[in-house]
């Protein structure tokens, strides 16, 4: 008896984690959320937002990054939100409501925008040209943006500079002082090169961040302002022609690195308190591109791993990513074609399988494959789970996420984007095959679900969504 008890504390003792006995694994990250575009998404209401909040707190989430400019009703500054009068929080302000929500779920809530450029900003320009910032050939910066077109603002100048304030003190202390935050994103596609400017960039941008923040701490010390390394580095910055500056570095500043724009800085990263990695994964990728994020995040010492789960629903009055055909057409949230507009796409079986893939590495990023796939398996499924089941649920996740850009649907899921492809001249016969292959796969997941338990309806009612978008003309495209 003496040997049995010894042997099952010996297994106890294993079972549990390293620390004290019995005590909770420690936490790999601090800061767990999402960061989205809510100005981009225009169709949602208050209720279906708070859904929203409930479930990324289910999926672990404490950290909510909203990308709120242009996408308030600005008194003072109405050009910000001309473009988006149908943005329901325009219409209607709900904005404060929610993070009181988010606050009741233990969510804290970040008001994001770019200083002197994207959402709400650029768009000041259109009536005071003299605003434009100065590409690097000497001629005013060329007009960009996602939804919301318009100029780089240039930071040297004495009236861009009140108009941002104004503008943020508006936004953060008028509109949304329950917010708990700023995210302060850093544009990262043009900087000024004016003669005020040049190598002094972004002095004169951290000049308005430094004088924002400490505004913001006088009025409630303890709260988040995350910032980009572009103040601190003195390293060039991806992407653009300018070098970053190297200012002092105070703790109270939550650091952002990304891959495309702000890569990871070290030194800076041990002298933060907090630091977070972004990346694009959960919005266009799959799960695996998800563990490696969360992998990524852990190697460079990041507090936080808060990515991207973007979905766009507004209307592009301007051909984005240069496709003239979605032109007057509404962006479709995740690519998911068969949801009404005023219907979010984060309950989805697609985006649930992202969504678990993100609780599941942000708590393990070492977490074996099979493990995943059975806790996947668990959650999408219960107990009429099986492998296939999973394999499948996999399947049309990754059908829906392979090609898709950020606006635009993954083709199988698009007919009109393979239209645009072929006239294009890029739907070459290897591209044809291979979509008439996945197709074929599609046709296996629902035949193997067409009469099964109730839990796989999801399989079967997606898997004929996608081959009802290729009957009658459309299947022509892909005719050998």
């Amino acid at each position: 008896m003496r040997r049995l008890s010894t042997l099952l504390l010996i297994l106890i003792a294993g079972a549990l984690p390293s620390g004290a006995p019995g005590s909770p694994p420690k936490e790999v990250f601090t800061e767990r959320g999402y960061y989205l575009t809510f100005m981009r998404m225009p169709t949602y209401g208050l209720r279906e937002w708070k859904k929203t909040i409930d479930l990324f707190q289910a999926d672990g989430g404490n950290l909510l990054i909203l990308w709120a400019a242009g996408g308030f009703r600005s008194r003072k500054f109405p050009e910000t939100w001309e473009h988006n009068r149908e943005h329901a929080n325009i219409r209607k302000d709900f904005l404060r409501e929610l993070i009181d929500h988010a606050h009741t779920r233990k969510v804290r809530v970040l008001l994001g925008f770019t200083p002197f450029g994207y959402d709400g900003v650029n768009r000041m320009a259109h009536s005071r040209p003299e605003w434009k910032a100065t590409g690097p050939d000497g001629q005013p910066t060329r007009r960009f943006g996602i939804h919301s077109w318009g100029y780089n603002l240039c930071p040297a100048r004495a009236d861009t500079q009140q108009f941002m304030r104004e503008y943020v003190r508006e936004m953060y202390f008028d509109f949304y002082p329950n917010a708990d935050g700023l995210f302060v994103e850093s544009s990262d596609y043009a900087a000024c090169h004016c003669p005020q400017c040049g190598p002094q960039f972004f002095q004169h941008e951290f000049r308005f961040v430094k004088e924002l923040s400490e505004e913001v701490w006088r009025k409630t010390p303890g709260a988040t302002v995350v910032l980009y390394p572009h103040y601190f580095s003195g390293a060039r910055v991806p992407g653009l022609d300018v070098t970053a500056v190297k200012q002092p570095f105070d703790a109270r500043w939550t650091l952002f690195f990304t891959p495309h724009s702000a890569h990871p800085e070290p030194e800076l990263i041990a002298r933060a308190r907090h630091s977070i990695w972004w990346d694009d994964s959960p919005a266009l990728h799959t799960p695996a591109r998800i563990r490696e994020g969360a992998r990524r995040a852990r190697q460079i010492g990041c507090s936080g791993y808060v990515p991207s789960f973007e979905a766009f629903s507004y209307v592009a009055a301007e051909p984005e990513e240069g496709q003239q055909y979605l032109v007057g057409k509404r962006q479709v949230p995740l690519g998911f074609g068969w949801l009404d507009a005023a219907r979010m796409p984060y309950g989805e079986l697609p985006a649930r399988v992202n969504r678990l893939a993100y609780r599941e590495y942000t708590r393990n990023p070492d977490l074996s494959e099979d493990d995943f796939r059975t806790f996947l398996g668990r959650e999408l499924f219960g107990e009429a789970a099986s492998r296939q089941a999973v394999e499948d649920a996999l399947a049309l996740q990754r059908l829906l996420a392979e090609e898709r850009t950020w606006c635009q649907p993954a083709p199988l899921a698009s007919p009109e984007r393979v239209r645009a492809v072929r006239a294009a001249g890029q739907l070459t016969p290897e591209r044809r095959e291979r979509y008439r292959r996945t197709l074929d796969q599609v046709r296996a997941i629902e035949e193997r679900h067409r009469r099964g338990p109730r839990a796989f309806q999801e399989l079967r009612a997606l898997s004929r969504w996608i081959l009802r978008q290729w009957e009658g003309e459309s299947g022509k495209l892909l005719a050998p």
